[in-house]
């Protein structure tokens, strides 16, 4: 077979079944090859940072690698954004990228395309010629994989048409870890726990991986210990009595008076990045256990008493039974007040609305939101000011959430969202974005979602401005008029694209755009457009720097 075939062959030996493109002279028989000769769905993208982003969002969606086909030189540096998004994140992804013949030094397109992809943090994996094909996508799938980032597979055009004899390789197989912790340093941690007056446990992605929630939850009670999240957690205690909820920047009230009394915090698979800790401060006065199944995120980003590296729902299971041993008793941090409290916080009142006719308070809008939109979703957050408040939306499990801002870019949500959209069709996606994010990254792969039918549900904060920006501006007393845009009518264009649409520019406006929603015609994407003042800075819970 020829050489390009060669290449789709192997990746679906990977069972590669979707992949995320922008065809060009590098890759074009390839995902051609990919679609006629083996069915898989090839979603065509209209910018390639836009394709990479929906990879990435398909991966997070499914747990599975994602892929991407990009072409040589512009093709490539497209992508450069969405690739450092992939590797901030540790997400497994292979990019298929096609590079210009090497015989050929005078191509328009030339470039050394290791380097470029060397300056990202991404891999690069050669195709080192026609016989090697197999060997080289099985290993750039192993490296994603093994490596937890993006993998650029490069592929020179002239390889594309050579014949090959193709031998398959065998799919990775890549059995679940259950990893015990060293013994020593399981001891070391225990010492610290069971001295400890006033424990907190905290969860974070690592630990919903692993599905430590019932085990987490009877270390909690053993402890006497309240349970908080990560970001990426959210949700993972729903329904337990003292559940905290968020453990960071985004901490409400109640949580923020027992997060500060707190005397050691116990912490699950979560990487204690600046926002999980509050700049550190949510450290101060406490001492810190950390437990992770990868080790280099221990000590990653603070330095912690004990570090244990193990399986969350394997340690947390050994940390109960050696307590039990021991006959400890729990702490009294857990009180019937403290469960009161927890009970009876209504997010919704922990702010002053600042509505009015012709915007509306973003918190407001967004509390509404989170009752009124389908309550089995999957939420895809964008960059920008408005996440604050955004990223407070609830999931009904912590994997539903999926954001966009690890490299802190805003435009990268409306392909993410597709991605994920395309992996679970079945599931209402709700994308919250900014009006600067949207028109940088977001309008034109509108269209890909109406083409693709997907139940996407766009809700577009518009303040007209880069928001971040303007409050900027306006807190150094300056003129806030250079991060001011005069954008398009918005729901004009999401509808001449197929979309059905709503606009908010009062809090009376909100049931009217969700009884579009509630009746929204299957396959029709939906964009909700809400006026918000620029001067209103987002801030639910009043723990945001």
């Amino acid at each position: 077979m020829l050489g390009h075939d060669a290449v789709a062959q192997a990746l679906v030996d990977h069972d590669v079944d979707t992949v995320f493109a922008v065809l060009g002279d590098g890759n074009l028989f390839i995902g051609e090859s990919l679609e006629r000769q083996h069915g898989v769905k090839l979603v065509g993208a209209t910018h390639e940072a836009n394709a990479v982003c929906m990879a990435e969002g398909w991966a997070k969606a499914t747990g599975r690698l994602g892929v991407a086909s990009v072409t040589h030189g512009p093709g490539l540096t497209n992508t450069i954004t969405a690739l450092v998004e992939g590797v901030k994140n540790g997400t497994p992804m292979v990019v298929v990228a096609g590079d210009t013949p090497i015989e050929n030094e005078q191509h328009l397109q030339n470039l050394d395309q290791h380097a470029l992809v060397a300056a990202t943090g991404a891999g690069f994996q050669p195709v080192r010629n026609a016989e090697t094909i197999a060997e080289d996508v099985s290993t750039a799938v192993r490296r994603a994989h093994s490596e937890h980032r993006p993998v650029v597979l490069n592929i020179p055009l002239n390889i594309e048409w050579d014949e090959v004899e193709y031998e398959a390789r065998p799919a990775l197989t890549r059995p679940a870890q259950r990893l015990a912790a060293d013994p020593d340093r399981l001891e070391t941690a225990m010492g610290i726990i069971a001295s400890s007056a006033r424990p907190v446990i905290v969860a974070g992605r690592g630990a919903v991986k692993s599905g430590a929630r019932d085990a987490l939850i009877r270390l909690g009670d053993a402890l006497g210990a309240p349970l908080a999240t990560s970001l990426l957690a959210t949700g993972f205690f729903q329904g337990e009595p003292f559940n905290l909820g968020l453990h960071g920047t985004l901490s409400h009230e109640i949580a923020g008076e027992s997060l500060a009394m707190a005397d050691c915090l116990v912490v699950f698979g979560a990487t204690l990045n600046f926002l999980t800790t509050d700049y550190q401060s949510l450290l101060t006065g406490k001492r810190v256990v950390q437990v992770d199944l990868n080790p280099d995120h221990i000590d990653r980003y603070v330095t912690v008493d004990a570090g244990v590296v193990g399986d969350a729902t394997v340690v947390a299971e050994t940390m109960i039974e050696m307590l039990s041993a021991a006959e400890h008793q729990p702490s009294s941090f857990r009180t019937a007040e403290l469960e009161r409290k927890l009970q009876e916080f209504d997010p919704a009142t922990a702010f002053e609305d600042k509505s009015y006719d012709g915007a509306v308070d973003p918190r407001t809008l967004t509390r509404r939101l989170d009752q009124a939109l389908p309550q089995d979703r999957q939420v895809v957050v964008d960059a920008g000011r408005f996440m604050l408040d955004a990223l407070t939306l609830s999931v009904a499990d912590p994997l539903d959430l999926v954001t966009s801002h690890g490299f802190g870019a805003i435009g990268l949500g409306m392909s993410t969202a597709i991605g994920a959209a395309v992996a679970r069709p079945t599931l209402p996606t709700v994308l919250c974005v900014g009006d600067g994010g949207y028109m940088m990254g977001g309008m034109t792969e509108l269209s890909t979602a109406v083409h693709l039918g997907l139940d996407l549900i766009v809700v577009l904060y518009n303040d007209g401005s880069y928001g971040a920006e303007h409050i900027q501006l306006v807190a150094k007393g300056m003129d806030p008029s250079a991060a001011l845009h005069d954008w398009p009518d918005f729901c004009a264009v999401a509808a001449s694209m197929g979309c059905d649409t709503a606009k908010i520019d009062s809090l009376t406006d909100i049931d009217a755009a969700m009884d579009i929603v509630k009746n929204r015609t299957p396959g029709r994407p939906v964009l909700i457009e809400a006026s918000i003042d620029p001067d209103v800075v987002s801030s639910i819970y009043g723990h945001h720097r």
